[in-house]
């Protein structure tokens, strides 16, 4: 008899991953602003775990390994499945290797997909929270610095001139004399994350008790 699921996704995930579970599918949504500190992530996770799980479950985690994060959580009931990768633009791009070899292909890539343009995981708002409190003419600078181990806008999806979030990278890349490249998503992992198979190559599997290693 197949388990039923349950899905703890990041926020960074939630419109890719919540249209693809039933609607009877219990679903807890995590901040992205939890990613700032591992542990207190972690410790977010097995809350959420412990709180959900149970003996006919298997809980499917909507995050990769996430600066280490994932390291060391784990379920007494359930078991729980994770995507092989290292974060959500792994799990965008459809492997750990896709994205190792997108990476190398374009280096100094900030990859961003439509959904995070103006949100908590768009490195141009971050640079400019608290700007205001800096002399004008030093701003220009202290964002270039920020910004300095990028020099690529890697769009996570088609080219579309008739789409907002893709406009609003274009004017980014205009504004600071970045490429602005496009590179389509491969959502077959997170498919296969609801739905199977769970292969060792692209999945790590952490039966009851077992904490989810580094991988």
């Amino acid at each position: 008899m197949k388990k039923r699921i349950k899905l703890v996704v990041c926020r960074a995930l939630e419109h890719i991953l919540n249209p693809l579970v039933d609607k009877q599918t219990e679903i807890v949504v995590l901040d992205i602003a939890l990613h700032l500190n591992p542990k207190t992530l972690r410790d977010r996770l097995n809350e959420e775990i412990e709180r959900i799980e149970e003996d006919d479950v298997d809980i499917l985690l909507g995050y990769g390994l996430c600066g280490r994060a994932l390291e060391g959580v784990f379920s007494q009931k359930s078991r729980l499945i994770l995507p092989r990768v290292d974060d959500c633009v792994g799990a965008i791009l459809g492997s750990r290797q896709n994205h190792q070899q997108m990476i190398s292909k374009y280096p100094g890539s900030y990859f961003m997909d439509p959904e995070w343009v103006n949100s908590e995981l768009d490195i141009f708002v971050q640079v400019n929270k608290g700007i205001e409190r800096i002399p004008v003419d030093r701003r220009s600078d202290i964002i270039k610095m920020m910004l300095k181990h990028y020099s690529k806008i890697a769009f996570l999806g088609e080219k579309d001139e008739n789409t907002e979030s893709f406009n609003r990278c274009q004017e980014l890349a205009e504004k600071h004399d970045f490429n602005l490249i496009s590179i389509n998503p491969d959502y077959s992992l997170l498919h296969r994350l609801i739905s199977g198979p769970w292969t060792d190559e692209h999945f790590v599997i952490a039966h009851p008790g077992e904490k989810i290693p580094f991988f």
